[in-house]
């Protein structure tokens, strides 16, 4: 019996490292927001409306980690991300976020699955509001887009300082935007490019998506049907000149693919956006600005968002963030009007 508890203890000793390495880090969050919501764009005179939300559904909760494979130093790594609906807005209180899975070493990555795209994962830094409802920049620009089915190459940090990703979408028989008697069935018929640059003080990113499955923001319905597809050339800029201070900017162009099935040419039809914003932290408080506008080519329509907040972080996992945010369409002066409190606990 002794002799059995220790080579079962002698076999513990060695197995213990590799699981610590596939043990799964938990982690979620929370976020809770009070909020005073008037939308008038589309629906003149409406009523401010109460109500307790789950900012932008947002909350979630994921489990993530990695493990050494024993084969020229390689990782497998993966994410399970699932949002939380705590309030039944959806009708369901769980949805899939970023799921995926992948091997990386040397070579850089490669991973498979669902996750935010390379266009919307270089904004996620400049928009300060990025969760909070009416206030994230979704809401003017076109490409905050999570996409499933997804194949993305990563390089290594190339001297610490420049990155380049590539991701494929494969069509499997959708119908085709650029044709809608034909069907998507290549591997790459949506597809995404992106190059980071990490100067330190500056951060400097671009990236594209071609034949993307979304929606213009302010061109919509000036030229044929929306929500075939659209190409995106996004270009952000970051400065940190110290700890406490963050400056950003994002230049965007959105144009949607022509069906060369039908006579309308919506490749006409196009989104110019800008946003800048700033945020700076004394002690425990950040103050945050952000203005954006989007104008559409065939429309001339403008959509113009301006916010402010102020966030108060408790502890490491705890804050709470008030904000207020307008959306103005330039044609009829209807605006959007939105103002809360909101409660977030990370872990």
């Amino acid at each position: 019996m002794k002799k059995t508890l220790l080579a079962v203890a002698v076999g513990a000793t060695f197995l213990a490292p590799s699981i610590a390495s596939a043990a799964p880090k938990v982690y979620g969050k929370f976020n809770f927001g009070l909020e005073s919501t008037k939308e008038e764009i589309g629906n003149p005179g409406a009523d401010a409306v109460w109500a307790l939300n789950d900012n932008s559904n947002s909350s979630r909760l994921g489990f993530k980690g990695d493990e050494e494979l024993g084969i020229a130093g390689l990782k497998a790594f993966y994410q399970l991300e699932y949002g939380i609906d705590q309030f039944r807005d959806e009708g369901t209180p769980f949805s899939e976020r970023n799921i995926f899975a992948g091997i990386k070493g040397g070579f850089g990555s490669l991973r498979f699955g669902g996750f935010d795209t390379s266009v919307k994962d270089i904004g996620s830094k400049i928009d300060l509001f990025n969760d909070q409802d009416l206030a994230d920049f979704a809401s003017i620009l076109a490409g905050e887009t999570r996409n499933k089915n997804l194949i993305q190459y990563t390089t290594p940090k190339l001297g610490d300082v420049f990155e380049f990703e590539l991701t494929a979408q494969p069509g499997e028989g959708r119908t085709a935007a650029t044709d809608s008697t034909d069907t998507d069935t290549g591997v790459a018929d949506t597809f995404y490019a992106a190059a980071k640059f990490d100067l330190g003080m500056v951060k400097l990113n671009a990236a594209y998506a071609a034949n993307e499955t979304t929606s213009l923001k302010a061109d919509k319905g000036a030229i044929g049907s929306q929500g075939k597809s659209i190409d995106i050339m996004r270009v952000t800029a970051q400065f940190i000149p110290f700890k406490d201070l963050q400056v950003g900017a994002l230049y965007q162009l959105a144009t949607e693919a022509d069906d060369d099935s039908t006579a309308a040419d919506e490749s006409d039809n196009q989104d110019t956006s800008f946003v800048v914003s700033a945020g700076y932290t004394i002690n425990a408080f950040t103050m945050k600005a952000e203005f954006g506008q989007t104008e559409g080519d065939v429309s001339s329509e403008k959509l113009t968002e301006t916010a402010f907040g102020f966030d108060y972080k408790l502890s490491k996992s705890f804050m709470t963030q008030t904000h207020y945010v307008t959306i103005e369409q330039d044609s009829t002066s209807d605006k959007d009007t939105q103002y809360g409190v909101s409660v977030i606990y990370s872990f």
